[in-house]
């Protein structure tokens, strides 16, 4: 992965295009600011088919990649949600909640964006050959509905990591950047 100094800030602007095989058109644009205290992710993300979805989200991570703070609106729709996370695995809801379900959680996954990949694959650092199974806070966009969801990373090459779900046979081997930003995910996003 690439490193930066200390005291650099860079803003990288990214977009991806929904794969047809994925069930139908879509396209999302993420601007992500990294600098020494983490990042700061804001993407929207527009799907037509089969059903059609106006999504905005926003995620915060601290300086090791943990996820610390997460908030999703679906405006066409007028749902959303948002929580807040110590970096621990202990999870608040907007409304100050716990969320015991989400126990030892570090990372999310917002089910209609690649860039969640990124989260586990800065944060774990994984050399060629290493794998970790992690529990992510997904959050399901159709339903607006967070749940624990057992996943696994595998770095198959230096840009290759291999993502399987550890409660269905869903596996993809993702192509990323040199920043762990996703190029290619088969089957369901591609980078512009």
């Amino acid at each position: 992965m690439a490193q930066q100094t200390q005291s650099e800030t860079r803003t990288l602007s990214l977009s991806w295009t929904r794969e047809p095989e994925a069930g139908g058109a879509g396209r999302e644009d993420l601007t992500v600011t990294l600098g020494p205290s983490g990042c700061v992710a804001v993407g929207h993300v527009v799907l037509a088919d089969p059903e059609p979805y106006d999504v905005y989200y926003r995620v915060e991570c601290d300086d090791g990649w943990r996820t610390r703070y997460v908030s999703v609106a679906e405006t066409l729709r007028g749902r959303s949600l948002s929580m807040r996370s110590a970096g621990d695995g202990r999870w608040v809801s907007d409304d100050a909640r716990m969320l015991p379900g989400l126990a030892d959680v570090i990372d999310v996954d917002i089910s209609v964006t690649p860039f969640s990949n990124t989260l586990p694959v800065r944060r774990l650092s994984l050399a060629v050959g290493e794998s970790a199974d992690i529990v992510t806070a997904y959050v399901d966009v159709a339903l607006m509905r967070v749940s624990a969801d057992p996943q696994r990373y595998r770095r198959i090459g230096p840009e290759v990591y291999r993502y399987e779900s550890r409660d269905s046979d869903f596996v993809r081997d993702l192509r990323v950047d040199s920043d762990g930003f996703v190029l290619e995910y088969p089957g369901w996003f591609s980078r512009v």
